[in-house]
């Protein structure tokens, strides 16, 4: 495989793996969130992290995770934070007796964490998958899937916050969980 064709390969992997960074993103952009470029570094250094784990011991990783439950994995993280966009912004406040707003918190290293993990699941398949053929492709592949997911998680962020927000008003936090959710079922359907 010659230079030009393992680069173009590894860009494609990086943009295919991190759509659901971009909806993530936008999500949190049309609740009105911004990402600090620190946590969005936490998120995509696990992304690396497993990526480079996959494409090392993804045959030993098989054998306890299956794709399946890694796909499961990610989708029951990312449509519950989903489904909890819904609850705070709708459910709640009808039913507390102190009419008080329940908040998700600006992304912090804890939520960085989390969605990092929830992000990554499928990177351990990616990456073992990507370098099955060739090992010696691995650093450019998580590389690739750690810079297209912090570029897509930033690009999405941004859309989110200074277009979505903007043009869905109050029903930013509907389509905020709708749009994570629909990340998430993709991550189990895709």
């Amino acid at each position: 495989m010659s230079w030009l064709s393992t680069v173009l390969t590894a860009i494609l992997i990086g943009l295919g793996s991190n759509l659901d960074n971009c909806g993530t993103g936008m999500a949190y952009g049309s609740h009105n969130m911004k990402f600090p470029h620190w946590v969005n570094g936490i998120i995509n250094a696990i992304g690396f992290c497993t990526a480079l784990l996959g494409a090392y011991a993804g045959h030993v990783v098989s054998h306890y995770i299956s794709t399946v439950e890694a796909s499961w994995t990610a989708c029951i993280v990312l449509s519950s934070i989903g489904l909890f966009f819904w609850y705070s912004q709708y459910i709640h406040p009808r039913i507390s007796p102190r009419r008080e707003n329940l908040r998700l918190l600006q992304p912090g290293w804890r939520q960085g964490f989390i969605l990092g993990l929830g992000l990554s699941f499928t990177n351990l398949t990616v990456g073992f998958g990507a370098t099955v053929s060739n090992l010696s492709t691995t650093w450019v592949i998580a590389a690739s899937i750690g810079f297209w997911g912090y570029i897509m998680l930033w690009a999405g962020n941004v859309v989110g916050y200074r277009v979505l927000v903007k043009s869905l008003g109050r029903y930013s936090s509907f389509f905020a969980g709708l749009i994570l959710i629909l990340v998430g079922i993709h991550q189990v359907t895709g």
